[in-house]
């Protein structure tokens, strides 16, 4: 009994055949798509820890001031020859402000997460000019030389843990809650200073001493006319930021050291000023300092290399493609999405490993198992070991390909530019000379002589 072959050439077509695995790779950004976001909330998590432990703890530090507040009162009359009146603020900053810290940092874990937390011990001291008033044509008598305070901001003050006094010409006074009307900061302290008046028209000399425990990083405010900052810490993965850089630092395996000094010639707020002047100060806009780095980049790093997952995936589909047009072998579209799944749960495997043991050991782990994998799959697939270790190898090279790219950062662009462009040459090369409408129908025919 002879039987007829009821199979249209379509269902042979190269060109159905593309349309197939283009359509499966289509179904395979859904599961890229899902590890992503699993990326993204494995990240959230971890950030909510940080924020959960710094709660706890104290959050990044901001040093502002000191800032020195004068109240005094204006007065005017109305169309109507009414007096009225007004409090006004004189405010002034230090000509000199210095600051030595030391800080020490700390790892606190939750889970599988870790946080890097610090105590500091700062030294802090400076000077004031005398206030003078006079250049505002304030009279004297309407200055409020009693209620005359002297204020710091400090972001987090749960973070304090020591009781503070200010040091102030040769007086020693106790530093009060909250950082007073001075208009600019809600979180801090102050000092009243009520015979400011009756002192010496000379510069006024403070220093003081500040214990904090904060999170991450530690900033401070150019306040002074000349600013000088010191900071040493044990932590070999400092990341000096904001509107001035260090002038200089030294850093090695045990712990950094770094000074800044920033005169108030950077800024655009002035060293003295009223109320009624109503000037733009913006403090934060000049703010400096350094964050402690956790290198915890595995989640950077795995989110940018599933973002090279749809070109895994055409590369390999691409090679067993080839393999089904150069040689006398069928693959089943679902061997196609087999191997996708393979390629996808690589991303997964890596993340999850990565929070335990680190980045490259979790990339050596999920890559070679992925390999392997699809390989040990490959080789009934292809009905080949030797095409099946030639896969094996393209996989290596794929994912060492990777690896090296997700670790540079000023060439990377470069580097994945030419790395396509030469896989894309390889490509045509290896498909110079195949007539895609012989090949076409010589699978054909292949099929009907076979069956």
């Amino acid at each position: 009994m002879t039987t007829t072959n009821t199979r249209t050439p379509l269902q042979h077509s190269v060109f159905v055949k593309l349309l197939f695995v283009g359509l499966l790779i289509a179904i395979l950004l859904i599961p890229l798509m899902m590890v992503i976001g699993l990326v993204y909330e494995r990240q959230s998590r971890h950030h909510s820890v940080i924020s959960e432990v710094s709660s706890r703890w104290g959050y990044s530090q901001t040093l502002t001031g000191p800032l020195l507040t004068i109240p005094y009162r204006s007065f005017w009359k109305d169309d109507k020859g009414k007096t009225h009146s007004q409090l006004n603020k004189a405010q002034f900053l230090p000509d000199d402000f210095k600051v030595d810290g030391d800080i020490i940092p700390e790892i606190r874990s939750r889970g599988i997460f870790n946080v890097v937390v610090y105590r500091v011990n700062l030294s802090i001291k400076g000077s004031f000019p005398h206030p003078d008033l006079s250049g505002w044509k304030i009279d004297p008598e309407h200055i409020l030389w009693e209620e005359a305070i002297l204020s710091i901001g400090i972001s987090d003050t749960r973070g304090i843990h020591n009781a503070l006094y200010l040091n102030w010409d040769e007086d020693k006074k106790e530093f009060l809650s909250g950082a007073g009307n001075n208009g600019f900061f809600q979180n801090g302290l102050h000092v009243r200073l009520p015979h400011l008046a009756t002192a010496a028209n000379t510069p006024h000399t403070f220093s003081f001493e500040l214990h904090l425990n904060g999170s991450e990083q530690i900033r401070f405010v150019p306040v002074g006319k000349t600013t000088t900052v010191n900071l040493t810490a044990k932590w070999p993965d400092p990341s000096f930021d904001g509107a001035f850089l260090p002038i200089d630092h030294d850093i090695d395996n045990t712990g950094f050291q770094a000074k800044w000094q920033v005169s108030h010639l950077g800024r655009s707020y002035p060293q003295y000023w009223t109320t009624q002047n109503n000037p733009n100060i913006d403090f934060y806009n000049t703010e400096f300092g350094v964050k402690l780095l956790l290198l915890v980049d595995f989640y950077q790093k795995s989110e940018r290399s599933v973002k090279y997952g749809i070109l895994f995936i055409v590369l390999t589909f691409m090679t067993f493609f080839l393999f089904e047009v150069l040689n006398p072998i069928r693959i089943h579209p679902l061997q196609y999405l087999m191997v996708g799944f393979a390629l996808c749960l690589f991303y997964v495997l890596l993340l999850s490993i990565s929070e335990h043991l680190g980045f490259t050991m979790a990339y050596l782990i999920a890559s070679t198992s992925t390999t392997i994998l699809i390989g040990t799959y490959a080789a009934k697939a292809l009905r080949s070991g030797g095409r099946a270790t030639m896969m094996g190898l393209i996989l290596t090279g794929l994912y060492g390909y990777l690896y090296v790219l997700l670790h540079l950062q000023d060439y990377a662009l470069l580097f994945g530019a030419v790395g396509l462009f030469l896989i894309l040459a390889l490509v045509m090369f290896i498909t110079r000379n195949i007539d895609w409408y012989a090949v076409q129908l010589q699978t054909a025919k292949s099929e009907e002589l076979s069956d």
